[in-house]
């Protein structure tokens, strides 16, 4: 009897250590492909993210000049860092997502490719515009010079030259009878006449002349009574007299005159006639 129960122990514990070295086994094992498929995982997201990391490039690569452009790129890829950040967060107890992503990063293949070539197409059609808008620009430029070269020409050509001047004194008598004369003494009359040259860009119509008369001493002969003024380059200058005449674009002569009321002294006289605030003529007058 002794036997027996010695013989059904033994028999037990053999069954016992039979039993334990399966559940040894298959814990094993269920380590091993539980090991084995997180592995798996981690090695499919270290793929998907590979590829959305080339997308990225792909999409940063077609940098532009058009803020609209750049905005939309920055959108872009921050949808693509959205989806990195997905991967990463996948772990074995949501492995089911992994299937759903796979295909998303699929879809975003094919979308940033085709962004990618649009913005390319857009960048080209942009750089194009650039070009055509740089050379108007430079001919625009172009022609303002010409058109500015041009203007200065034609108002240099519009303003009146002399072709002929001539300062002279007279001794006018009481009937009104000029008689040339150098004599300080005896002049009561200084003259200038001249002739404008012919001038078809001259503004036609009434224009006037003025006459300055500067004295030896550098003073201007002006009438104390009734001092008259102009502007010349902005500054306010005495004049001696003036006349208005007609300027029809022809060869037009005339005279300008200022009668003195006292003594002149000998010396060197300078005369110059000015017209829209600007000298065209000076000549010299000596009297002894």
């Amino acid at each position: 009897m002794s036997q027996e129960l010695s013989q059904n122990r033994q028999r037990t514990i053999t069954i016992l250590l039979v039993v334990l070295l399966a559940l040894v086994g298959a814990l094993s094992y269920f380590a091993f492909d539980q090991s084995s498929s997180i592995d798996d995982l981690e090695q499919e997201k270290a793929v998907l993210i590979t590829q959305l990391e080339d997308y990225k490039r792909d999409l940063n690569s077609q940098s532009s000049a058009n803020d609209s452009l750049s905005s939309f790129i920055s959108q872009e890829t921050a949808r693509l860092n959205e989806m990195i950040s997905k991967i990463e967060r996948v772990n074995s107890a949501s492995r089911s997502q992994i299937k759903s992503l796979r295909n998303q990063v699929f879809s975003l293949r094919k979308h940033i490719s085709n962004l990618t070539e649009d913005i390319d197409s857009i960048n080209q059609e942009l750089l194009a515009v650039v070009e055509v808008k740089d050379s108007i620009l430079s001919d625009l430029e172009d022609e303002v010079v010409k058109s500015n070269t041009l203007a200065k020409k034609v108002e240099k050509g519009a303003k009146l030259q002399l072709s002929s001047f001539e300062a002279s004194a007279y001794k006018l008598n009481g009937k009104g009878i000029e008689k040339a004369t150098n004599s300080s003494n005896r002049a009561n009359r200084v003259k200038a006449c001249m002739t404008i040259s012919k001038n078809t860009l001259a503004v036609k119509g009434e224009r006037t002349l003025y006459l300055r008369i500067n004295t030896p001493d550098r003073r201007v002969l002006a009438a104390s009574t009734d001092e008259k003024t102009m502007w010349v380059n902005g500054e306010k200058i005495i004049y001696s007299s003036s006349q208005v005449i007609n300027f029809n674009g022809q060869p037009t002569g005339c005279c300008l005159s200022f009668d003195v009321k006292t003594e002149l002294s000998s010396g060197s006289y300078t005369l110059a006639v000015y017209t829209s605030n600007e000298k065209i003529g000076e000549a010299r007058l000596t009297l002894e």
